[in-house]
């Protein structure tokens, strides 16, 4: 139960995301997609470094 709900605690703290703007299943699922990307992203950025982040997205 911890492993399921800890990545959701932690977008939510990480992105200030404790409540959402829009309206609708769609919507809302879209607003979440999108923490879960930036929250995804930056720690990409932290483990690899943002010139490996850079070199590997400049490759394709």
């Amino acid at each position: 139960m911890c492993t399921v709900e800890h990545p959701f605690g932690s977008v939510k703290w990480y992105g200030d995301a404790g409540y959402v703007l829009c309206r609708g299943k769609l919507k809302v699922s879209a607003e979440i997609g999108l923490s879960f990307l930036g929250y995804n992203i930056k720690r990409a950025i932290n483990m690899l470094g943002a010139e490996q982040m850079m070199k590997m997205l400049g490759e394709q």
